[in-house]
């Protein structure tokens, strides 16, 4: 995952275009997301990894000249799962999370999130019957940098404890849509 996201950051940052952007109003946007389920306690031993889909929207309140604040939407598609051994997958879900961010020049962004999220786990072949949900905190890192005037392009890490001893860490890349 290392190999992946480092390179990734590197090149939002060094090559971060001219494009200004003020991390101030809503936004829209899709990305894809690497998905990899761990289990603690009762359920370690428990691993599977995934590639999946996300989309979200949100909004964002400028702080000053370089800080800003938003709270952001999100559903998740996953398609992590175990089909050698326990037939376990991760299969969709949602959440709520703010995010708190500082403008590390005027096209690119750091920022970092905490909020609420709630996933759908089960078995394949077993149907609903075998479906359940659970409650998550999620907290994460990420870049983002504008491509264009409206469009820019962002790269995140964030983990979810779900209260059942499972968490899943989710690398996205995404692109968004400010209005």
């Amino acid at each position: 995952m290392r190999k992946i996201l480092l390179p990734l950051v590197a090149s939002i940052v060094i090559a971060s275009p001219a494009a200004a952007r003020d991390f101030a109003g809503p936004y829209v946007g899709a990305g894809v997301t690497l998905d990899n389920v761990q289990g603690s306690g009762p359920n370690e031993g428990l691993g599977v990894s995934g590639v999946g889909g996300t989309i979200f929207l949100g909004y964002d309140l400028p702080l000053g000249e370089k800080a800003f604040a938003g709270v952001e939407a999100n559903a998740d598609l996953a398609s992590a799962d175990d089909d050698a051994n326990t037939g376990l997958e991760a299969k969709w879900g949602w959440g709520v999370s703010g995010r708190l961010g500082y403008k590390l020049n005027d096209s690119t962004a750091a920022y970092a999130r905490v909020g609420y999220a709630r996933g759908q786990f089960g078995v394949k072949g077993c149907g609903k019957a075998c479906n359940s949900w659970g409650d998550a905190v999620r907290y994460g890192a990420g870049l983002e940098t504008s491509v264009s005037q409206n469009v820019s392009l962002r790269a995140e890490f964030s983990q979810y404890n779900f209260e059942s001893d499972v968490i899943n860490n989710q690398v996205s890349v995404a692109l968004s849509y400010g209005f």
